[in-house]
Formats: C-alpha cells, structure tokens, sequence
C-alpha cells in the first residue's frame, strides 16, 4: 500500500500531519504538530542530533579553508581567527542550539 504524508493547516493555526492511502485517496490524521515545529513533522531533533549536524557542518568549513594552512601559503590573522572560531564552537554558550549569527563569518 502506498502512501505519502503532508502537513495541512488548521484552523488554530496548527497542523495535523496526514497519510493519504494513493490508492483509495483516504487521508488519516496521525499527528498534530504545532505552528512552531512546522518545519519537524517527525519532531524536534535532540540536542545529541543537533551537536552532530552543526560538527558536522563545522568540520565542512574547516575542511574548506584547510588549503589555507598548507606549507608554502601563511595564513592571515582573520583566516587564523576564523578556524580557531570554528573549532571553539563547541564552548559556545548556546552549543548545540546555535542561531546563524552565532557561527563565525568566513573572511573574504
């Protein structure tokens, strides 16, 4: 039996998030989600999930920059700062719920 699932407005201002049978168009509310978590359907990541994605994501920007530490280059301050940012972002006071302006800015 196939399926598929989507969120569809309420009137509250909630969601219910609904199965739709493909074969019989039968919808099944099996959720309610709130206006808030619109964008986690299947609900809200832990902090352990959150802390692995933003290493993760952490980690990509170090390995994007790491061609600026090779031997025959000298990496300016701001480059210095800047890994040096990402790699303390785990002692940062809102770790691991980080807004955008808590990430450090890639100099140019």
């Amino acid at each position: 039996m196939a399926s598929y699932t989507y969120l569809k407005p309420r009137e509250d201002g909630d969601f219910d998030h609904v199965s739709v049978d493909v074969s019989t168009g039968q919808e099944t509310v099996f959720a309610k989600v709130l206006a808030a978590d619109e964008q986690y359907p299947w609900g809200r990541p832990t902090d352990e999930e959150v802390a692995e994605q933003n290493r993760a994501t952490r980690n990509d920007y170090l390995q994007e920059t790491d061609w600026w530490a090779v031997s025959d280059r000298t990496m300016t301050q701001a480059q210095q700062d800047y890994r040096q940012a990402l790699r303390d972002l785990p002692t940062h006071s809102n770790w691991p719920n980080l807004n955008a302006d808590d990430w450090p800015t890639r100099p140019s």
